[in-house]
């Protein structure tokens, strides 16, 4: 056995198969980040620790604010087969954060107030975490190595929620990726299965468990993991947005993506070349034709970003103006490969009106001009909202009658601390994922167990859900970055992307409790033995207080049936009744009234149609009615039901194939 889990699971210490991790963890807490200025003493319920381990200095990392700091590497010792020597040559083993990724995360979800930060140059006002006021324990089952690879181990994973359940923790947030093959819960045979199978003994004991979606989008069936107790997270882009105008001589100016530090530049001869579009290409180019120039040139992929601009580098070249597909957010290539020369990217469309002014120019025997200003910030209306490129997209490939993603959150050029050693500027840095996306929910998530304390996973995870914007409730369009760049679906952000303060006051909820997540595990079709197994789980082996797992019935609930806040249809024959249940958490004497928008080629009928709580009406049930109205085959289409009080709109997404 790898671990012994002493307070958890039970039949998943066995040595697992490979899992590439695609994020990390680890902290770096010495920083004013992370300042408890004004936090009370650790609360007496907190049983995790925060201990000097290697270079990790206890007094240093941790204080009001980091309470708890853990590492686990068992697991990948026994996956790769490496002893203690090896590991240690290899790894820093200590919670300290090694790329700066997990300080990112933690600052995102829960880090304290700086005040008047800038940010090469840009003044970006106050920043803090979404629950500021919030404590952080940090369990590090992430780990890079000397060739810059990073790997976690699937029972590490599962070792790290075991404690974090033990410590006490409220909120289990988790930023990092998963394999392309979905492995049901209960399968033992996927390292990244634990994930799912960890986080409903999590849920089960009222913890939310929240998870980045993935960042292999704009694909279909890339979303991952997809269990119905998750909260999963796609990411979105925010009201904010970082741009470096470029001005043409004939006074058209397009905004660039990237951050100019330098001085507005005078206009400057510009220089492309239609036939060179890759960084072997570039080795071609005649030095003296590019020196003193702005150089613009259509690239393929980010990595040609990084070789191009180490190329170019003794080519005294100006700038370097980049036209390429969407990337995943704004890096500092200066500081990442150390070579000086201004970057700027533009989206395709932008590097054609660039490339077409210099060819009118050339045309007319004109010299083209161009200009680089400072960076700076647009807000609100001056930008659009959308589900960008890299956010993996449902649905889910195990199981599509569980519709994911839940939510959207920003995670497009997030700003946040990192570690001081590892780049940006004033101890932060712009990072862009759904890493990122996942602790604004997290946080949010934080606030919102404080306005209600005892609500379930399940209840918050719907009030998360039926309240978010999208194209019911939001004043314009949400966008989906990719194919087509079309408006948003359920399988790009779920029920949309997050409302904090609606999601407070949702005045209904979907709930769910254990039945409902075992009914679902019992559908999955395994044995009885591998669900009694993963349903087990120890609190205290001392004491004997052992929830024993399941056994499932020999009649299995349709899985259409769980209480979720969505409905998504994978089969759709002629029709299909399912049936939902509301609880009333708002005003008592409440009347809510069907507002239902049918997916394309379907009919919907909903019993009742109006919903009438008072005191001794808390709950009530209702049954849709799915009729298909097409004959032939479809794909997904979609649709929305919601319960209108006038005050509240309590709106859920409908996904349906025929």
């Amino acid at each position: 056995m790898v671990y012994s889990y002493r307070h958890g699971f039970s039949g998943f210490a066995a040595k697992l198969t490979d899992h590439q991790a695609k994020q990390i963890g680890g902290i770096w807490g010495d920083s004013e980040a992370f300042n408890d200025k004004g936090l009370g003493p650790i609360p007496s319920r907190w049983k995790g620790s925060c201990k000097s381990e290697g270079n990790f200095n206890a007094t240093k990392h941790c204080n009001r604010k980091i309470i708890g700091a853990r590492w686990y590497i068992k697991g990948l010792m026994e996956e790769k087969g490496l002893n203690q020597t090896m590991v240690e040559k290899i790894y820093n083993l200590s919670p300290l954060d090694d790329i700066g990724h997990g300080t990112h995360v933690a600052y995102t979800a829960a880090g304290s107030y700086v005040n008047n930060l800038e940010y090469y140059g840009l003044n970006m006002g106050t920043v803090r975490g979404g629950a500021p006021n919030a404590r952080i324990a940090m369990y590090k089952i992430g780990w890079v190595d000397d060739k810059g690879d990073s790997y976690c181990g699937g029972v590490d994973i599962l070792a790290g929620i075991d404690d974090a359940i033990k410590d006490g923790v409220d909120v289990l947030s988790a930023s990092f990726g998963g394999d392309l093959i979905n492995f049901a819960e209960v399968d033992t045979s996927g390292s990244y299965s634990v994930m799912g199978i960890g986080s409903f003994h999590a849920a089960s004991l009222g913890i939310p468990f929240v998870v980045a979606g993935g960042n292999a989008g704009p694909d279909s069936y890339t979303v991952t993991p997809t269990s119905p107790w998750i909260i999963l997270v796609a990411a979105s882009n925010e009201d904010r947005e970082i741009v470096t105008p470029l001005t043409l001589a004939n006074n058209n100016t397009i905004l660039g993506k990237g951050i100019f530090q330098g001085k507005e530049q005078a206009f400057a001869s510009l220089v492309t070349f239609k036939n060179i579009t890759s960084p072997e290409d570039i080795k071609t180019i005649n030095v003296e034709e590019v020196k003193g120039k702005v150089l613009m040139l259509f690239l393929q992929t980010e990595d040609d970003i990084y070789t191009s601009l180490t190329t170019l580098n003794t080519s005294g070249v100006l700038a370097f103006i980049v036209a390429t597909h969407p990337l995943i957010g704004i890096n500092d290539y200066n500081q990442i490969i150390g070579v000086p020369i201004p970057f700027v990217y533009v989206d395709l469309e932008q590097g054609n009106q660039i490339f077409d002014y210099f060819q009118q120019c050339k045309s007319s025997n004109l010299d083209p001009k161009i200009k680089i200003s400072r960076s700076e910030v647009l807000e609100g209306q001056k930008v659009y909202l959308k589900v960008p490129k890299f956010s993996s997209r449902g649905p889910s490939s195990l199981t599509p009658d569980i519709l994911k993603p839940d939510i959207a959150a920003p995670g497009v050029n997030i700003l946040a601390a990192i570690p001081p050693n590892k780049g940006g500027d004033n101890g932060f840095q712009l990072m862009s994922g759904t890493s990122m996306a996942a602790p604004h929910i997290s946080g949010i998530i934080g606030l919102h167990k404080v306005a209600h304390p005892n609500w379930s996973p399940a209840a918050i995870k719907s009030a998360l859900v039926t309240t978010a914007w999208n194209e019911d409730t939001y004043g314009s369009e949400i966008f989906s970055e990719g194919a087509g760049d079309k408006i948003a679906d359920p399988f790009d952000f779920g029920g949309g992307i997050c409302n904090p303060n609606g999601a407070m006051d949702p005045g209904l909820i979907y709930d769910m409790d254990n039945n409902d997540y075992l009914n679902y595990l019992c559908s999955l079709g395994y044995s009885n033995e591998k669900v009694r197994n993963a349903t087990t789980y120890f609190f205290d082996t001392k004491n004997s207080t052992t929830k024993r797992g399941i056994i499932c019935p020999s009649k299995v609930p349709s899985r259409l049936d769980l209480n979720l806040p969505s409905i998504s249809i994978s089969n759709l024959e002629n029709s299909v009744t399912i049936r939902r249940t509301v609880t009333n958490v708002g005003n008592v004497n409440s009347i809510y009234k069907l507002v239902v928008k049918p997916p394309r080629n379907s009919a919907i009928k909903v019993s009742p149609h109006v919903l009438k709580f008072n005191s001794k009406t808390k709950k009530i049930s209702f049954e849709v009615k799915i009729i298909s109205t097409h004959q032939r085959k479809s794909k997904f289409n979609f649709g929305s039901l919601a319960w209108s009080d006038g005050k509240h709109y309590v709106r859920i997404p409908i996904a349906v194939r025929k």
